[in-house]
C-alpha cells in the first residue's frame, strides 16, 4: 500500500477561514453601498481611507516578521471595513486611515497575527480614533445631506440618540427612521432591519453561531428594561437602546469574531452574557455614550479565563457521568447471594 505523505490538517471542512470572511466582507459591502445611497460618494472614500491602510499595514508587519504576506488572508479587508462601518461619513480621511494602522500594527500583529490575536482589531482600531479624535468620531451628518470628497465638512453635524439617552432624554427619532436608518448615526449601522438581515444570513450560513448574539443582546435588552433611561418606560427603553448607536451592528460583525471568542457553545453563551452587562455598564456610566467597542476589548480580556473554567466544569461533569456509569455497571455484575 502507498502512503502520501501530507501536512496537516488531515481532516478538513468545506468552510474555511476565507469563505468564513467572504460572507462577511459581502454583508459589509451592502452595507456601504447604504453609506453611498445615504451619503454619495463620500461614504466610499471613508471606507477605502480604511481598508488601503489595514491592507498595507498586515503586509507590512508580515515583512517585518520575515515572512511573506499572504493575498488570500482577507482579515485586513474586514477589519478596515468594520472601522469603517463605524465611523460617521463626515470623518477626515486620516481618521480612519489611524486607526486602521493601529488595528493592525498594535492589536494584531504583536500578538502573533491573523488567528492569534487577543483583542479585536477593529474594536481597538476605533476605539483608539475615538480617543484622539472624539469630536470627529461622535458628530453625525444627517442622511441624504451633501458631502463633499474632499475638503472639510461644513454641513450641520448632530449628536447619535445615544447621546440623547445618555443625557436622560427621549430621542425625537422615531421607530421607522430608527428601522430604516433615517438618522444621524454611524453610517454603516444605522439601518436595523438591513443589519438584523445580517445577523439572519450569518446564522443560517453558520459564520456565526447564536449562542453568542442572543444572549449578548437578550442581556443588553434585560438590563435596558429594568433600568430603563428613557422615561422610566422599560418597553420603549430597549427599543431605543438596542436601536441607538452601533450595539446592534457591534453584536453581528464584532462581538462574534471568532478568533477573540470562547470556543464551546456553552462558553458563548456566558461570554454573550457578560459582554452584554459590560456594554450596559458602559453605556450607563462611561465617559462616551458609544462604547461598544471600549466593551468589546475588556470582554476579549476574559475569554481565556471562560474557557480555562467552562472546560473544567466540563471535565467534571464528564468525569461524575463516568463515574455514575460505572457504579451501575459494578451493581449489575455483582454475584447473588
Amino acid at each position: 500500500m502507498k502512503l502520501n505523505r501530507r501536512a496537516a490538517p488531515h481532516i478538513r471542512h468545506q468552510e474555511s477561514s476565507r469563505t468564513l470572511m467572504s460572507d462577511v466582507i459581502l454583508l459589509l459591502l451592502v452595507l456601504c453601498a447604504l453609506g453611498f445611497l445615504y451619503y454619495g460618494p463620500r461614504a466610499l472614500m471613508v471606507c477605502a481611507a480604511a481598508v488601503i491602510p489595514a491592507v498595507i499595514a498586515d503586509a507590512a508587519c508580515t515583512l517585518l516578521r520575515g515572512r511573506a504576506p499572504n493575498p488570500r488572508d482577507l482579515s485586513p479587508i474586514v477589519t478596515g471595513l468594520i472601522i469603517a462601518m463605524m465611523m460617521p461619513a463626515s470623518v477626515p480621511y486620516y481618521v480612519p486611515a489611524a486607526a486602521s494602522v493601529f488595528a493592525i500594527a498594535i492589536a494584531k500583529h504583536p500578538f502573533g497575527g491573523t488567528g492569534h490575536n487577543l483583542f479585536n482589531p477593529a474594536a481597538a482600531g476605533f476605539s483608539f480614533a475615538a480617543i484622539c479624535w472624539p469630536g470627529l468620531v461622535f458628530m453625525y451628518p444627517m442622511p441624504f445631506d451633501r458631502l463633499p470628497l474632499f475638503g472639510d465638512v461644513t454641513t450641520t453635524l448632530y449628536q447619535n440618540p445615544a447621546f440623547v439617552i445618555k443625557l436622560g432624554g427621549i430621542p425625537s427619532n422615531d421607530i421607522t427612521s430608527m428601522l430604516l436608518g433615517n438618522y444621524p448615526g454611524p453610517m454603516g449601522a444605522t439601518n436595523i432591519l438591513v443589519v438584523a438581515a445580517c445577523l439572519g444570513y450569518l446564522l443560517f450560513r453558520r459564520t456565526v453561531r447564536w449562542q453568542l448574539p442572543v444572549p449578548f443582546l437578550a442581556t443588553c435588552a434585560l438590563i435596558a428594561f429594568l433600568f430603563p433611561r428613557v422615561a422610566g418606560d422599560g418597553i420603549q427603553s430597549v427599543i431605543y437602546e438596542l436601536m441607538s448607536g452601533a450595539m446592534l451592528f457591534g453584536a453581528v460583525f464584532c462581538i462574534t469574531d471568532p478568533v477573540t471568542s470562547p470556543k464551546r457553545d456553552t462558553s458563548l453563551a456566558v461570554y454573550g452574557v457578560f459582554a452584554g452587562a459590560i456594554t450596559m455598564l458602559f453605556r450607563y456610566v462611561g465617559g462616551y455614550e458609544e462604547s461598544m467597542s471600549f466593551a468589546i476589548l475588556l470582554s476579549n480580556a476574559f475569554v481565556s479565563l471562560i474557557d480555562r473554567y467552562n472546560e473544567s466544569l466540563h471535565r467534571m461533569v464528564r468525569r461524575k457521568h463516568l463515574e455514575a456509569r460505572k457504579s451501575k455497571g459494578g451493581a449489575k455484575t455483582q454475584p447473588l447471594v
